[in-house]
């Protein structure tokens, strides 16, 4: 049961490339050109200004859209219109994307970013390069080959591998075919095993084991053979039989149990 640690990956690959552009993301040394149709420079500021078909190259990474500003001495970037940013495997579209002083770079309006397999979607994704923190206010999901997280609000660190996600939350193992709604969740992974609590009208199902759940909370260890267990109101169902109590315990690895 290894796929929620997969979320790590999925993130930090998709934003790593979306940001190239911005603050030290970028190689200092690497040279940067700045094209459009009119291009405005003041070198009091340092600040340029390119309007219509305007394309930012800069160590192998492109990216394009209506309306850009540029600050040479700090590299903040802001573009706007029909934006797409290409890198390797990478590639993103937004209506806008932009930095902030604080070190906060933000995809803005139809975000959709891809990194070979895996995809973030959302309206709106933030990334704090000083923290490693990461926020979809408006909600969105990640998605990849092994697992998938949707929410109405989703934040997380690269670091620490952990995720938050609050209204209409739902988590989906696509190798190991658990998946779990719930109003609230947090997970955890390391790249080999994962745990996820949730709180708040949890559902948990097994389709291939025909295993459903409910119940007020829930606590999931992937490395105890898949332990799940539930807290306040819970039910559990397989094969038609039903058990119930204030506190259930499941197992959903390779020997499943209910006790």
């Amino acid at each position: 049961m290894k796929q929620y640690g997969k979320i790590k990956a999925i993130v930090a690959a998709v934003l790593c490339g979306c940001f190239i552009y911005s603050g030290s993301a970028i190689a200092a040394d690497g040279p940067i050109e700045l094209s459009g149709d009119v291009i405005e420079y003041d070198a009091r500021t340092d600040m340029a200004k390119a309007t219509g078909g305007v394309r930012v190259t800069r160590d192998g990474g492109v990216l394009t859209g209506g309306e850009a500003t540029y600050n040479f001495k700090t590299q903040e970037v802001t573009i706007t219109g029909g934006v797409t940013a290409v890198k390797d495997d990478m590639n993103l579209t937004a209506d806008k994307l932009f930095s902030t002083a604080n070190q906060e770079y933000v995809a803005d309006g139809n975000v959709v970013a891809v990194k070979g397999e895996n995809t973030l979607v959302g309206p709106q994704i933030r990334y704090n390069q000083a923290t490693s923190d990461i926020s979809m206010p408006n909600g969105g999901s990640a998605s990849g080959p092994q697992a998938e997280i949707k929410g109405d609000v989703l934040s997380g660190n690269l670091n620490t591998q952990q995720y938050h996600a609050v209204g209409n939350v739902y988590l989906n193992s696509k190798t190991n075919d658990v998946q779990s709604t719930s109003n609230e969740a947090t997970y955890s992974g390391n790249g080999q095993d994962f745990t996820f609590t949730a709180t708040g009208n949890v559902n948990i199902k097994s389709p291939s084991r025909n295993i459903i759940t409910n119940s007020d909370n829930a606590v999931y260890n992937s490395a105890e053979n898949g332990k799940l267990v539930l807290t306040g109101n819970a039910v559990a169902t397989q094969n038609n039989n039903i058990v119930r109590g204030n506190t259930l315990t499941v197992y959903m690895g390779d020997n499943i149990n209910i006790k």
